[in-house]
């Protein structure tokens, strides 16, 4: 099946320009890029020329927990897991998410509170891993000292004695690693997941995200433990903690958090989430029309919300359309009491 989009302005993170064009879609597979594509096909799109990015990677976000943090209990008690998993699935959508890994379901390892495990049970873990493990570490001082006061050493050795920087590791959080212990992961490949929203809501200190640009640690955003999922907002977050607790603007540029939060996010997930020729279709249609200032990168991140995502498309397939879902019977969203704890 092919599907035409038509009118549509392709942001280039080469040129740093929006592009006027086309994108012609067949089996959910980008087949062609460029400006007036003629085809005989009826499935057409027209886009009015509103902003195509690469759709957004949530690298970690936990969905029952979410939903226990984020909602009241009450009527909720008794909800079906499968139906909040599938809930918190389509939040990702409405925000623009094309790459996401539930953590409460999927299947790639994951380990946290690493300090409260014997060293059989660690080994064993790391024994069973075969290719990539997600590792929630290091976001408070108190972990490290634990972590620290057990094993006589720095946490980056501590995990490197037990073998799992051997196999791919991602460290989700990693707020307190210090300039040693992140050029020890560097060297090993270790990547980064960081959870501003759960930051701030848990008073926590950023990741030192100079640090991890000057050992070339690639780091994607999650959302972490509760149930909002705005990536506008997540990035802004990433700016303002650089220019007024770091004091340095130019420390991550607009441009950079924007590929942070999609390509690199997604590459960190395993896929490739550039809008090219020979990839899957995996993007998002932005509102051009509430966008003001002259620089891009800014407009999209300091104007826009998850409320400007018009489309996302997963795999080729229009998923939802200004905030309806297209194709899809209801899945008995309105058995979740949906109150929020925080106003």
């Amino acid at each position: 099946m092919k599907t035409l989009f038509k009118n549509l302005r392709l942001l280039d993170f080469e040129s740093d320009k929006l592009q006027d064009v086309d994108i012609l879609v067949e089996d959910g597979v980008i087949r062609e890029i460029k400006k007036d594509i003629k085809t005989n096909q009826d499935n057409i799109v027209n886009l009015k020329n509103d902003i195509v990015i690469p759709g957004f990677a949530n690298c970690f976000y936990r969905s029952l927990l979410a939903f226990k943090n984020s909602y009241l209990p009450g009527e909720n008690a008794d909800i079906d897991e499968n139906l909040i998993k599938e809930y918190m699935y389509d939040k990702n959508m409405l925000a623009g998410v094309c790459f996401s890994s539930d953590f409460s379901f999927c299947d790639v390892p994951f380990v946290e509170n690493i300090d409260k495990y014997g060293e059989n049970e660690l080994d064993e873990i790391a024994l069973n891993v075969k290719d990539k493990i997600f590792i929630k570490v290091g976001q408070t001082l108190q972990e490290m000292g634990e972590i620290n006061a057990i094993s006589k050493k720095m946490p980056s050795e501590f995990l490197e004695d037990f073998g799992f920087l051997d196999k791919n590791a991602v460290i989700v959080g990693g707020n307190c690693f210090e300039k040693d212990e992140l050029e020890l992961l560097s060297s090993y490949g270790t990547k980064f997941v960081l959870l501003p929203n759960d930051d701030a809501r848990s008073g926590r200190r950023f990741a030192n995200m100079n640090s991890l640009k000057k050992y070339d640690i690639p780091f994607g955003i999650g959302s972490g433990d509760f149930a909002e999922i705005d990536f506008f907002a997540f990035m802004r977050q990433l700016l303002s903690y650089n220019a007024f607790v770091m004091e340095d603007v130019k420390l991550l540029t607009e441009k950079e958090v924007l590929k942070i939060a999609t390509v690199i996010g997604a590459e960190i997930l395993g896929f490739d989430g550039r809008i090219e020729k020979g990839n899957y279709a995996n993007f998002i249609v932005l509102n051009e029309k509430s966008m003001l200032n002259q620089n891009v990168y800014k407009a999209i991140i300091y104007e826009l919300s998850k409320q400007d995502v018009l489309m996302t498309i997963k795999n080729g397939k229009i998923i939802q359309q200004n905030g309806v879902f297209v194709m899809e019977n209801s899945k008995g969203y309105d058995k979740i009491y949906l109150r929020s704890k925080i106003k």
